[in-house]
């Protein structure tokens, strides 16, 4: 396993960016102030931004998980995406199949931690 980005959920993405971007000057490496998603680039690894609302949409998480107060994701590359979601699954709350999402070049799964932080677990195309 090898963690890759750290993505803060946002209800106020645009003030996010600006605050990533022009208040801490870290480099921008994919998004924009208008794109509800952006990476910025800290040492190997990434800090991104979701609106909050979009993820909870792309992910079609139910009413129960949507209202609870998840502000970030932790995201997790893995060499065996099924092995690792059959080795999880009876011992987590596995809140999402692994999903192949065409749009993000993965196929990939989520859990939720005892403090309902979403862990996405990821294997690219």
């Amino acid at each position: 396993m090898r963690l890759t980005n750290i993505r803060l959920l946002t209800n106020q993405y645009r003030a996010m960016f600006q605050f990533y971007k022009h208040k801490l000057c870290l480099e921008n490496v994919y998004g924009n102030e208008n794109s509800n998603y952006a990476d910025f680039k800290l040492g190997e690894i990434y800090l991104s931004l979701f609106d909050r609302e979009e993820m909870m949409k792309v992910l079609n998480y139910s009413g129960e998980i949507s209202n609870k107060n998840i502000q970030q994701v932790i995201v997790i590359e893995v060499t065996n995406l099924n092995y690792t979601y059959e080795s999880l699954i009876d011992k987590t709350n596995v809140i999402t199949e692994p999903t192949t999402r065409e749009a993000w070049g993965i196929k990939c799964f989520h859990i939720l931690d005892p403090d309902n932080n979403i862990i996405e677990f990821y294997k690219p195309l």
